[in-house]
This record gives C-alpha cells, structure tokens and sequence, in this order.
C-alpha cells in the first residue's frame, strides 16, 4: 500500500542555500553569513462569556526585523556602508549630516532562496529597508585562531515581506 500523503518534494531546504541582494550595499552582500527571514505574530483578542474566555483570532500582524550577520573586510567597506548610512539618518553630530532625500535613506533588498543543487526557487522581497542597529567589531589579543569577525546588522522595513516562486 503507497503513502498517501507522501509529499512530491522530499528534498530539505538546505541552510547554505541563499543569495542575498542588497541595492545599497553590494559590500555587505559578499560577506554575508547569515540571514534570517522575520518571524510574524498575529494578535488575537479574548471574548469574554459567562462560561469560559474564547480566543478569537485578530487582524493585526507583527513583522520581527530582518538581521544578518557579516564578515568585516580589512578595509572595514562593508562595515561603513551601514555605518554611514546610520549617519545619514541619525545625524549623531550636527543636521548637516542629516540626509534629507528619503529615497536614500532607504533600500530594497530581496533574499534568493536556492534547492539543493543551487538553483533560484524563491525570493522574498523586502520594501523600504533602514538600519536600526549596527553590532561592535570586538578584536581580542587573547584569540588562539584567527577567526574573522562577524558583526550584525538589523534592519526595520515597510510592510510586509512577500515570497514568490521563482519560475
């Protein structure tokens, strides 16, 4: 007797297999480590009635930020391209580094989701990105291997993300 609810794709999304396409920062994306796709809520209310509280679900979505992981290049490019851009934003030491065209304060980016043998399956998209936070480049004397430094980024985006199927 067959299994019926076999799937037709038994192959695993393999944790290797992406591309991440940054349109600001073209740096940050050969050293990209790791990528994650948010995480979503949904909110839901509570009925009360006389007997016992009902769930009902609710109509509002909670987007968790997108955050990565890179490698600092020697000359620290890739680590300035979000450095600069915080700037542009924030304005830490007077207005004049304030950056007042919106459309570059922010930036699409879309992740390439690849199968097994390395081929574009899908990409999710991301409207209207901005950094948030920029992590510490931490050096240590008492290292016993040179590992590279890793540093991470999160980003705020509008919206929702969208994932589509690359055909």
């Amino acid at each position: 007797m067959a299994i019926q609810n076999q799937p037709e794709n038994l192959n695993q999304l393999n944790v290797i297999s992406f591309q991440t396409n940054f349109l600001r920062m073209p740096m940050v994306d050969y050293f990209c480590q790791r990528v994650s796709i948010p995480g979503i809520t949904s909110s839901s209310i509570v009925q009360t009635t006389p007997f016992a509280d009902v769930p009902i679900e609710g109509d509002h979505l909670v987007f968790e930020d997108l955050s990565l992981d890179f490698i600092v290049d020697e000359d620290l490019k890739n680590y300035i391209e979000i450095f600069d851009w915080l700037k542009a934003i924030g304005f830490p030491d007077n207005f004049g580094q304030y950056n007042s065209q919106e459309e570059e304060l922010k930036s699409d980016v879309n992740i390439v989701i690849q199968t097994n043998k390395s081929n574009p399956n899908y990409v999710v998209n991301f409207k209207d990105i901005f950094p948030v936070a920029l992590g510490a480049i931490n050096f240590d004397t008492n290292a016993t291997s040179l590992e590279p430094i890793v540093v991470n980024a999160i980003f705020r985006y509008t919206g929702a993300f969208t994932i589509e199927k690359i055909t």
